[in-house]
């Protein structure tokens, strides 16, 4: 079996005890910082650039860090902040996936999302959060 290089040992060396993860704030950082360098072969401003530079380092800043837990603290507030955004979007594609198997009502009371199979017919759907009745057909 044939050995790695030398210079990747040193590579996992000093990588050790960093935080190294491509988490969804660095991804949104990369991408943001890719996209305003895109835009300036077209809009010639040279803080596009700049920004997009500075988004660029701020993601390698957070790799390299040492400061594991406080980079994961700042992912999670990143998550939290566009929870808003991602979980309707999320919940909509797993309905489109389930919409062959189930059906997707919505209680009139609380307005909670219910999944019913299909192909039962007409049937009556109690609400498993304010036990509110209501017939629909499946």
């Amino acid at each position: 079996m044939k050995q790695p290089p030398k210079w990747l040992y040193k590579v996992v060396q000093f990588m050790q005890g960093r935080y190294g993860i491509m988490d969804s704030l660095n991804k949104f950082l990369i991408s943001c910082g890719l996209i305003l360098i895109f835009l300036t072969i077209f809009i010639h401003a040279g803080w596009l650039n700049l920004l997009g530079l500075l988004f660029l380092i701020a993601t390698y800043w957070r790799v390299f860090s040492r400061k594991i837990y406080q980079r994961a603290r700042e992912n999670g507030k990143f998550q939290q902040w566009t929870a808003w955004l991602t979980k309707p979007i999320s919940r909509r594609y797993q309905e489109w996936q389930q919409r062959k198997q189930y059906r997707f009502f919505t209680c009139k009371n609380c307005h909670q999302r219910i999944r019913i199979p299909k192909g039962k017919g007409k049937i009556q759907i109690t609400c498993p959060t304010c036990r509110h009745q209501f017939r629909a057909r499946t």
